[in-house]
């Protein structure tokens, strides 16, 4: 926040006429730039729709309190139009700023388009400056040239250890320095006044000098990042080990990765280690990418958020760009944190530019951009299933640390699957997990839970006092299952043949026993049939 506000300073020492801020805000960035104003000696104004236009005078020192002054006269009333014209004919030498809430909601109209072409002339030579103010960017192309765009990222540490140390000075409340990190942590990723609001109910729900006030606040940011509509916020206590069975290469970096995060490692190194920037999950659908983005979060105890694409696109021009701005930004306030994307190919399908004015184009390419230049703690997994609806700029080194290929489980992964479901749900008596590998032969992780759920629906029909499951129950489920791979097996192979030259597999001793060759005759007469009609 304080480089963004140095960044100002500069623009307006530099004559800069027209400033858009984008921040929703509002309260604490006229704070900030009453403040730079005053530091400065400029004169403040303010407008919104409902006040008109105010002038905001220095605090008095006998009570300290702001003067604001309203304006009465003509053209100085809540019509934007007279206001422009009044900001066009001030006569007076006084270095002053200009603040206008909400100002995007005009931009439709050509008067007010050539209003403020006009202002950015006049104003350059006067010493005085127009700050538009609004929760996203919307601005028409005939004022590209003339005004000054400005993100106004969200509170960083810095900022809410200001709105903490007042709120515990003001309830003369004294807590340790380590606490008062961990609760500002929590608090990343919230506005001035959420995280304001979330301190407080921490207050009276726990005490901020409980360790329990973390997971009130955290609570309270997880609401609040549902409620964007934007960002998932995910609960993860899945095992890497114990939920995933395989993928040996992945779980090797993985771990290798999250030495990165460890103190110990920024301390001893001139240069700490680089942290991850992320990876690319690709393979065969049902092999366990999602799960392992869960895990990842887990194994790494940082929080989880999933993007959803098809959240990100609206109707309102400007505002899909404006929504996946918002959620980088969010996830950076958090950060460190894991970002999901899931099934990626299909939320940034860029051939259809013509269809829908280009938005897809300049969402996927803001999410580009990002990758490749973000300085923030935000490591990204991204899943798909079909590499041929990927674009090669998402491929090309420098955007993901690492492309990985999940395939389908070899023999003693899809023991480890079989292990894995059966004690999720109790059953200590099979143990022939060779014998069960054997019979699921080019099956997916998916496609073992499912046969591991027949087979207790099975069991219970068979003697309902019975809590045990047996081979025959998991043979009798297997048995009429017709695996994906073996529908799918001309688009699965391509997509092997793909990644074996460019892409690193995540599991390690892949044999050719797990290679598809698959003949009409293995399959089940009317399946196969079924089979032909779809494709």
């Amino acid at each position: 926040m304080d480089n963004t506000f140095d960044d100002i300073k500069l623009m307006l020492k530099a004559n800069y006429p027209l400033l858009y801020l984008t921040t929703a805000e509002y309260n604490r960035i006229t704070q900030k730039l009453r403040s730079v104003a005053f530091r400065m000696e400029y004169h403040f104004h303010s407008w919104d729709c409902v006040s008109g236009l105010k002038t905001h005078q220095r605090k008095s020192q006998s009570h300290k309190l702001e003067k604001v002054k309203k304006h009465q006269k003509h053209g100085e009333t809540k019509d934007y139009i007279g206001f422009l014209e009044y900001l066009q004919h001030i006569e007076n030498d006084n270095k002053e700023i200009f603040l206008m809430e909400d100002f995007h909601k005009y931009f439709s109209e050509s008067e007010v388009i050539v209003h403020l072409r006009k202002l950015s002339t006049i104003f350059r030579y006067k010493n005085k400056h127009l700050v538009l103010l609004s929760p996203f960017f919307k601005l028409p192309s005939e004022l590209e040239k003339y005004i000054t765009i400005i993100n106004v990222p969200l509170p960083d540490k810095f900022d809410l250890k200001k709105r903490l140390n007042q709120i515990l000075k003001g309830h003369q409340i004294n807590i340790n320095e380590d606490l008062k990190q961990v609760l500002i942590g929590a608090a990343l990723g919230l506005t001035d006044t959420e995280a304001d609001l979330a301190f407080r109910l921490a207050m009276e729900k726990t005490g901020l000098e409980s360790a329990d006030a973390v997971r009130v606040i955290a609570n309270e940011k997880q609401q609040i990042i549902k409620k964007s509509g934007l960002l998932d916020y995910y609960q993860v206590s899945e095992d890497l080990d114990k939920s995933v069975g395989g993928l040996q290469n992945l779980k090797t970096w993985l771990k290798l990765r999250q030495k990165a995060f460890e103190p110990n490692a920024k301390r001893i190194f001139k240069k700490p280690l680089p942290e991850p920037k992320g990876i690319l999950l690709l393979g065969v659908p049902g092999c366990g990418k999602s799960l392992t983005a869960k895990c990842i979060a887990s194994l790494w105890k940082q929080p989880l958020l999933r993007l959803d694409i098809g959240k990100i696109f609206q109707a309102e021009v400007g505002s899909s760009e404006h929504n996946i701005r918002q959620a980088i930004a969010t996830a950076e306030a958090v950060a460190p944190c894991v970002l999901w994307i899931d099934e990626i190919e299909k939320g940034l399908n860029v051939g259809s530019g013509e269809k829908d004015g280009g938005t897809n184009s300049r969402v996927f390419s803001t999410i580009l951009t990002w990758m490749q230049e973000k300085t923030k703690s935000v490591f990204l997994v991204a899943t798909a299933n079909d590499i041929s609806q990927l674009p090669p700029e998402l491929l090309r080194k420098g955007r993901f640390d690492e492309i990985f290929f999940v395939d389908l489980p070899t023999h003693e992964e899809r023991k480890n699957i079989f292990k894995i479901h059966l004690e999720k749900y109790g059953q200590n008596t099979i143990s022939d997990y060779k014998y069960l590998a054997e019979q699921s032969q080019y099956f997916n992780g998916a496609e073992i839970e499912e046969v591991v759920k027949e087979a207790l629906f099975l069991s219970y029909i068979e003697d309902d006092n019975s809590s045990q499951i047996s081979i025959k129950h998991l043979e009798k489920a297997i048995e009429p299952l017709v695996p994906l791979s073996q529908t799918m097996s001309n688009k699965i192979n391509k997509l092997r043949n793909w990644a074996s030259t460019r892409a690193r597999l995540a599991s390690e001793n892949k044999n050719n026993e797990d290679l598809i060759e698959t003949s009409k005759s293995d399959i089940p007469k009317t399946k196969r049939e079924r089979n032909e009609d779809i494709f």
